[in-house]
């Protein structure tokens, strides 16, 4: 059943992506920074979490736009969590995504005519041109939402997290709102088809006023959050041992140098 509702899933993610991404382009294209692929992106969003049967809570869904412009920082487990945050995270929201996504037909033209940010794992220098163009992004108002981990987690760990999200809130001296999301993982694994229905908890956590710190002290910036986001899952399995050292240092859509 569960291999049943991992192909069942692929065949609405190859209709309903096409029917939503390719107006989305175009619209974008001609109407520069437009918000219509957040708002198409959220009826794509709620058909794929319908399609591999993810029932999600959110908690603290007023905190995802109390504070903005902001950056969003979550832990990332399964291609569940970008549909759970896309279907309601404010529409100015862009997301700072792996560079392979962009390169989807229909998909990746949308993300890249509406102004999403490609980040290349494997070169720093791009990457730090793509955490600048993150920058550009907030300066202009648009909250952000990077994966700092800079990958989906394999066994539902809390994996570290890397420098670069922090040295652009730094920069950009705006508000951190952590996400923590659980049983995402369990839904939709990382590296198969099969889709287990089941409950995912988004929880958007207390902001964080980067003011606080120091502009080169990234490093405590990075331990706060992580373990913001860490004593939250541990909370939700009862038990700090899954989820790592919530004090530990570095580690999406977006991984980042």
């Amino acid at each position: 059943m569960e291999l049943l509702r991992g192909v069942w899933a692929l065949v609405v993610l190859a209709v309903v992506t096409p029917l939503c991404g390719i107006p989305s382009a175009v619209i974008s294209l001609v109407h520069r920074g437009s918000d219509v692929t957040m708002r198409l992106g959220r009826i794509w969003s709620r058909s794929m979490l319908w399609a591999t049967g993810a029932r999600v809570r959110y908690e603290g869904l007023d905190r995802a736009a109390a504070t903005l412009p902001c950056i969003y920082i979550s832990n990332h487990q399964s291609n569940v969590d970008i549909w759970a945050l896309i279907a309601v995270l404010p529409v100015q929201t862009r997301f700072v995504a792996k560079q392979s996504l962009f390169r989807i037909p229909a998909l990746g033209w949308a993300m890249s005519a509406s102004g999403f940010i490609p980040i290349d794992r494997t070169n720093r220098s791009r990457a730090i041109r793509s955490l600048r163009a993150a920058a550009a992004r907030i300066r202009d108002g648009r909250p952000v939402v990077l994966f700092p981990e800079g990958t989906r987690s394999l066994d539902g760990r809390l994996g570290e997290f890397k420098k670069g999200p922090f040295h652009l809130a730094l920069r950009a001296g705006v508000p951190i709102v952590p996400i923590a999301i659980g049983g995402s993982g369990r839904v939709l694994p990382s590296g198969t088809i099969r889709c287990r229905p089941g409950p995912v908890a988004v929880r958007f956590l207390e902001s964080i006023d980067v003011g606080k710190f120091a502009s080169d002290d990234h490093d405590g910036l990075r331990r706060v959050v992580r373990g913001a986001i860490a004593a939250k899952l541990d909370e939700d399995e009862g038990s700090g041992t899954r989820h790592g050292d919530s004090t530990a240092g570095p580690a999406g859509v977006a991984g980042s140098a």
